[in-house]
């Protein structure tokens, strides 16, 4: 059966996602809000704060045995970005009835339970309770440290400031170190209250099972705020090019070089697809032509690959070279683009590209993460696309258009990160 969204009251979409391949069903919220500096941090904590237990059960010893009573269900929250928006899923998998012991539905409870979560966690006097807020914000200050430690990631969100100076798009999703830093327990309730009655937000509902009871038990339940209004943004696409040029030196061994382009192809444009595929034959497949011509047969780098963000029009192509190979590398990378651009491409180098995107959304319907993942990024727009339908649009996309696609992929800038002093001395 072909997936169905159903509109709900309250601004509430579900999809219901009709399966029966699974051991599992699950319920997944996707709240979407603007991806902003001061609000990015307060979101950002929610998941883990929430996830630990309810008024129910406030404990997480209390709230783990409440699932694990529910045949080992397990409930997961994460931040993420799409586009310029700040995406917070919480979702619930738990045991299809065709596998409980007695037959008996696991949705009702599961629910529940999720929902009590959301709607009645452990806040007093509005604020989190002071120990748990403080050990959830240290574990998401470790996560920025952590990923200020991975320079490659480093270099890449560094190129996207050049691109996207002052623009959400450039934000990190789990705010910055100083935000974190400036919570309170007060602040973090105050985000979770305004998630529910601002977020635009959208269930996934992946389970054989028919949608009509939960729909009831949605509805019923977002009833009880004092109200509710979902915040709209108007997404612009548009964008100037600046030819933005940075170079910074740290303690790595290995420089990184990271290669800034617009697109002017975003969704819901029906040429998506094919600038999915250009950028597969450029560098997101492993028979690319960076991987090909640039890392393999020229030996220029340690890894070239090209990424594609069709919400903002972004593509990046990041590097690990040599600090004194970047600027051949630069070169060679600009090269293969220009090499599409003019059709110098062989027809096999094109179809083991299409045949790698193809299999990448085969293998979406392989597990309910994946199948979360494909559908949630496409909340946005209000689509539904399945895997089979998004790999068949692929199969139509011609020569030309893959052309057409790089022709308006435009340079704009560059970062590159290289080993201070001290390590080429070493």
């Amino acid at each position: 059966m072909r997936p169905q969204t159903f509109s709900l009251p309250y601004d509430l979409t579900l999809l219901h996602l009709p399966h029966q391949r699974y051991r599992t069903d699950r319920l997944t919220g996707v709240f979407a809000v603007p991806l902003r500096k001061e609000t990015a941090a307060g979101y950002a904590i929610l998941p883990g704060l929430l996830t630990r237990g309810c008024r129910q059960y406030p404990t997480m010893a209390a709230f783990n045995q409440k699932l694990d009573a529910l045949y080992g269900a397990t409930i997961q929250g994460y931040t993420a970005r799409l586009g310029e928006w700040q995406l917070l899923l919480f979702s619930v998998s738990y045991l299809n009835r065709r596998y409980t012991l007695d037959g008996s539905d696991l949705t009702a409870a599961c629910t529940q339970l999720l929902l009590d979560m959301l709607f009645d966690p452990v806040v007093e006097e509005g604020a989190f309770p002071a120990e748990v807020f403080a050990q959830e914000q240290r574990c998401l200050l470790e996560k920025l440290h952590s990923e200020l430690n991975n320079k490659r990631l480093y270099a890449i969100r560094r190129c996207t400031g050049l691109l996207c100076p002052d623009h959400p798009f450039s934000l990190n999703p789990s705010g910055t170190v100083e935000t974190v830093e400036a919570l309170t327990p007060v602040t973090a309730a105050a985000a979770r209250e305004r998630l529910l009655t601002e977020a635009r937000i959208h269930w996934l509902y992946q389970s054989a099972e028919s949608p009509d009871l939960l729909s009831e038990t949605l509805t019923r339940r977002f009833s009880q705020l004092p109200y509710r209004r979902a915040v709209s943004l108007t997404t612009d696409t548009s964008f100037k090019l600046k030819e933005s040029r940075q170079t910074d030196t740290m303690p790595v061994n290995q420089a990184k070089l990271v290669l800034g382009f617009r697109i002017a192809i975003t969704e819901p444009d029906n040429q998506v697809a094919a600038a999915q595929l250009m950028n597969a034959l450029w560098g997101g497949s492993a028979t690319s032509l960076l991987f090909t011509h640039v890392r393999e047969e020229q030996s220029l780098c340690y890894y070239c690959m090209s990424s594609y963000d069709k919400h903002r029009g972004i593509l990046l192509v990041d590097s690990g070279v040599q600090a004194e190979n970047a600027e051949r590398t630069e070169k060679e990378i600009l090269r293969q683009l220009e090499a599409i651009r003019t059709g110098d491409f062989s027809d096999e180098e094109l179809e083991a590209a299409r045949r790698s995107l193809v299999q990448h959304y085969a293998a979406c319907a392989d597990t309910p993460d994946s199948l979360e993942e494909h559908y949630a990024m496409q909340t946005l727009y209000d689509a539904c696309l399945t895997p089979e339908e998004m790999g068949n649009r692929l199969l139509d996309v011609t020569r030309e258009e893959v052309c057409r696609a790089a022709r308006l992929t435009h340079f704009d800038s560059v970062y590159l990160l290289v080993p201070d002093e001290e390590v080429h001395d070493q």
